[in-house]
């Protein structure tokens, strides 16, 4: 297959204003930490605190064979109180590489190409393009605002941001679902839980809206607000006529499990990532008729497209988001 016939396929895939998905792999790139990073992190906060736990001890030990965060969480009952610090840890990480983003794009010193992609996407009718991330940063927030684009957080207020679900009923150029919460988001002692941007440490009586990887995040999504944004996100994937996943890695069945359904029946999807996982290389390809999958090839400088039966690579980094922007026009 020659490549240009393997750029048209991609084009045709993503002409009707797809669903976006992003995930970790589509904010590393612009030094937003990592699972890797975040399991170093914690171990090195969270492991003299709690040496006395077993509990703790083994997932501590799980982190250094390898195992990635969420993984080496499945199975274990931590305390609350260690859960508590975790999620705090994990904001106090994010937060901090999160804010030194901002000032880059504040002096102009990057370009976040995800704002080229989305004001691209927001040309056709209904000139709106629909994201579901299941990142806590801000980089999709500030690559709007790089590239003048109106951006719906569902948060209505202008210092204190109250979560108002209706929003997603406005007709915005971007539209953003936060699936896992948000940096923004805190919950204040007496129960309320406000957006407050840009802060760089936690504000008093609040604790960090996100839901860290692990199976406690189940019951964390079960409630408000993420509960009723998981449902504005299935609703936006049912009525999607494509998806196109930007660094995702498909271990979220709350949100993948109505994508899989979809696929199946023939829409189609588009995947650009650095590497895909074998377990969701199988997962696409099992259930799918309609994909590409652009990753890195093995030889550095090669991109791989996978395709039903079909594997072409060619040279070049088009798993790069700068790169896979040069395919669609």
């Amino acid at each position: 297959m020659e490549l240009n016939t393997v750029f048209k396929l991609v084009q045709k895939f993503t002409q009707d204003v797809p669903l976006i998905l992003m995930g970790t792999g589509g904010t590393i790139p612009y030094g937003i930490p990592g699972m890797f990073q975040l399991s170093e992190h914690l171990i090195t906060q969270l492991g003299p605190k709690y040496s006395f736990d077993n509990e703790w001890v083994e997932f501590q030990e799980r982190l250094k064979k390898g195992q990635d965060l969420e993984s080496a969480l499945t199975g274990l009952n931590l305390l609350e109180e260690i859960m508590y610090d975790i999620t705090r840890s994990t904001w106090e990480l994010v937060a901090k590489y999160d804010l030194q983003l901002f000032h880059k794009v504040l002096k102009d010193e990057i370009t976040l190409s995800i704002g080229k992609l989305l004001k691209a996407m927001c040309v056709p009718h209904p000139k709106q393009v629909n994201v579901i991330t299941t990142n806590y940063d801000r980089v999709i927030e500030y690559a709007c605002d790089q590239f003048n684009l109106s951006v719906n957080t569902l948060c209505a207020g202008r210092y204190m941001r109250m979560i108002d679900i209706e929003l997603a009923k406005g007709k915005r150029k971007v539209n953003l679902l936060k699936v896992h919460g948000s940096l923004d988001w805190f919950e204040h002692s007496n129960g309320s839980i406000y957006s407050i941007p840009l802060q760089a440490i936690i504000p008093e009586q609040m604790h960090p809206k996100i839901i860290p990887p692990g199976s406690e995040k189940y019951r964390s999504i079960a409630q408000p607000p993420c509960r009723d944004v998981i449902h504005i996100a299935d609703d936006y994937i049912a009525k999607a006529d494509s998806f196109l996943c930007i660094g995702y890695g498909f271990n979220d069945e709350q949100i993948q499990t109505n994508i899989i359904s979809a696929i199946r029946k023939g829409k189609p999807i588009v995947v650009v990532t650095k590497k895909l996982s074998d377990s969701a290389l199988k997962m696409i390809s099992m259930n799918a008729t309609n994909y590409v999958i652009i990753q890195e090839n093995d030889i550095a400088g090669y991109t791989d497209f996978l395709m039903k039966d079909v594997k072409h690579s060619e040279k070049g980094e088009f798993w790069k988001l700068e790169e896979f922007y040069n395919i669609l026009n």
